[in-house]
């Protein structure tokens, strides 16, 4: 559906806004989606599920906080809230950081990592459905154009671009 008419807008938008304002709304589709397909069933929210998943594909050791914040989704996210609140869910723990021990590593449980096995499914459909939302020779391409609206937004705001 055109974004003028799924908004009902009575004028149209000038493109740079229209841009903005397509890709908001999309991202707020695409939360809900997950949110109700993958997280909800878990019981998570999505800051605590990207924590999650950082911390699986992290280095076995575990994450410093700042790791954490350099690695999360949204950067708004209060980490050192959230690893409490995962705390007393018992899905990680921290422990002592043998290369300064002035700061702490955040590990997963075994209860977080059943947790994200049962996850797995669920997550893996979520980005197959999203997968085939476009044909296989427009993925690419799009993904490239999110990849310059990312790196041009970094570059207004004076972020620099995540590294992995």
């Amino acid at each position: 559906m055109p974004l003028a008419e799924e908004l009902l807008l009575t004028r149209p938008l000038d493109p740079g806004h229209e841009l903005s304002v397509a890709l908001m709304l999309t991202r707020e589709h695409l939360a809900h989606l997950h949110e109700v397909r993958v997280l909800r069933p878990a019981g998570l929210t999505d800051p605590q599920f990207n924590i999650l998943r950082i911390l699986r594909g992290g280095p076995s050791e575990g994450c410093t906080i700042g790791d954490l914040k350099r690695r999360v989704i949204t950067r708004a996210a209060d980490v050192p809230r959230l690893v409490d609140r995962l705390g007393r869910l018992g899905l990680v723990r921290r422990v002592q950081n043998p290369q300064d021990r002035r700061s702490c590593r955040v590990i997963l449980t075994p209860k977080a990592e059943a947790l994200l096995n049962a996850t797995d499914p669920a997550h893996t459909a979520f980005g197959k459905e999203l997968e085939h939302l476009l044909p296989p020779e427009r993925l690419q391409a799009f993904l490239a154009d999110l990849e310059l609206i990312r790196e041009g937004i970094q570059k207004a705001v004076g972020l620099t671009p995540r590294s992995s």
